[in-house]
């Protein structure tokens, strides 16, 4: 190797590691400034942004520190839990607002007070997440983890974007996507397509292919033009599985709370949950091919 070709070679490095710090200083910068925002009134876009930046980090991450030898991956999971957590029960007061408000409309009174309870009810989950937010986050969030990722964009990043291969990363999140859909297509053969297993395996297809956007979102600079295409596929993907999860979720936690709790009597309640398949049905017909 000539002198020349090192010195191209030292500066693609060097570009391809300025790339990486910029996307990765970009997304830290939103989890904490999100964190400190969340953590003063709870607001809602402030909880979701937080932890979708969490998210990103999480997909990143990986592809440059596979082992987490730098020790980030652990504490920014642990915090984008936290936040899932009351970003979940702020989603579902949201849907059963609103889904009381159409039924009011219809004129579906029984249907709109059970939708009442369960945002109640589902309010006091939130709080308690709130508080476990509140109280556990500033010992993961914290300075040491901002000390902890100066040192890592100083000392271990140019090492390890030299070594790192997106494009390797994401055929791996592709396998990983076709495995989970090749399970959930053999688990709905064998329990039902409405099954709780087979809807459990659908998330996971969902999960994946999330992975396989963020990661292609987040590594825009290093992927070519039929990946980025890709990406927007399984954003597609994700959103129609995720109204299909929404959906699933929302009879789980009515047959949780059970009829019982949300005070219906077995005519109203048969008639609500009815109503609550009918919904999981349709999303199901809109989910296209995976």
């Amino acid at each position: 190797m000539t002198n020349e070709q090192k010195k191209a070679g030292a500066v693609a490095v060097a570009d391809q590691t300025e790339e990486w710090r910029k996307a990765l200083n970009e997304l830290y910068a939103e989890f904490r400034k999100r964190s400190r925002a969340a953590l003063k009134n709870y607001d809602v876009e402030d909880v979701h942004q937080a932890r979708v930046s969490a998210r990103k980090l999480l997909t990143l991450l990986p592809v440059l520190d596979p082992e987490d030898k730098t020790g980030l991956y652990r504490p920014i999971k642990q915090a984008q839990k936290r936040f899932g957590r009351v970003r979940d029960a702020d989603v579902l007061i949201g849907e059963f607002k609103d889904l009381r408000k159409e039924a009011k409309q219809a004129d579906r009174t029984e249907e709109a007070q059970l939708f009442k309870r369960m945002a109640k009810l589902e309010k006091e989950e939130r709080r308690t997440q709130r508080e476990k937010l509140s109280r556990k986050l500033p010992k993961i969030v914290n300075g040491k983890l901002d000390r902890k990722w100066k040192a890592f964009l100083k000392e271990d990043l140019p090492e390890l974007a030299g070594q790192a291969n997106i494009q390797s990363g994401l055929r791996e999140l592709k396998d990983d996507y076709r495995k989970r859909r090749h399970f959930y297509q053999v688990t709905a053969d064998r329990e039902g397509v409405y099954s709780d297993e087979a809807l459990d395996a659908l998330h996971q297809v969902r999960i994946a292919a999330k992975r396989c956007r963020y990661t292609a979102e987040a590594a825009e600079f290093a992927i070519d033009a039929k990946q980025a295409e890709e990406a927007e596929h399984f954003k597609m993907i994700q959103k129609q599985l995720g109204d299909v999860n929404d959906r699933h979720v929302r009879i789980q936690i009515a047959d949780e709370y059970g009829p019982e709790a949300l005070g219906a009597d077995e005519e109203s309640w048969n008639r609500f949950r009815n109503r609550l398949d009918g919904q999981l049905r349709e999303a199901m017909a809109e989910v296209g091919e995976l």
